[in-house]
């Protein structure tokens, strides 16, 4: 338990550059001035890119169930703060909870098999979650992009990386 509670900050930092990375991979890779609904999209699928990667590097599961949870508070918080009723709080979270690991789950299976299906299966994907061409190529480029480079980047490594590359 001392070595898991060592990681809490560490993890935080983590959870942290996700939410920052998310923000300017948004602002940067805009596509229209109708598109601010993006950066959810943008965040849940750097958010899976990075469960995706700790699983696969076999890290601890009190890791990524940490992650999740903070993800969890987050949700609520941003319920509440739309005005949304702490009675009907469990059954709105549970909703996107549920489609988070519906999304989770689906893009999981997209980078294991990246190697063979390559970009055209995660185009096809992304193309049902965001609207316009070309911010489903835009977002499909940066996630082969990120995906690539989280391949090759050593577990050791993972905790003081930048974790994502910028275009």
């Amino acid at each position: 338990m001392l070595i898991f509670n060592k990681k809490k900050k560490d993890l935080n930092n983590i959870y942290y550059k996700i939410v920052e990375e998310s923000k300017v991979s948004y602002y940067s890779l805009k596509s229209g001035p109708n598109n601010t609904d993006h950066f959810r999209e943008f965040f849940q699928l750097n958010f899976i890119l990075i469960l995706w990667y700790m699983k696969t590097k076999n890290m601890n599961e009190k890791y990524l169930e940490y992650l999740i949870n903070i993800f969890i508070k987050d949700l609520e918080g941003m319920v509440i703060e739309l005005g949304g009723s702490e009675t009907s709080l469990r059954k709105k979270i549970r909703k996107f909870v549920e489609n988070f690991y519906g999304r989770l789950y689906t893009f999981s299976e997209i980078f294991d098999n990246f190697e063979i299906a390559g970009k055209k299966k995660l185009k096809e994907v992304i193309n049902k979650n965001l609207k316009g061409p070309v911010a489903s190529k835009l977002m499909t480029d940066y996630l082969s992009l990120n995906l690539i480079y989280l391949k090759k980047l050593d577990q050791k490594d993972f905790w003081k990386a930048d974790l994502f590359v910028s275009k």
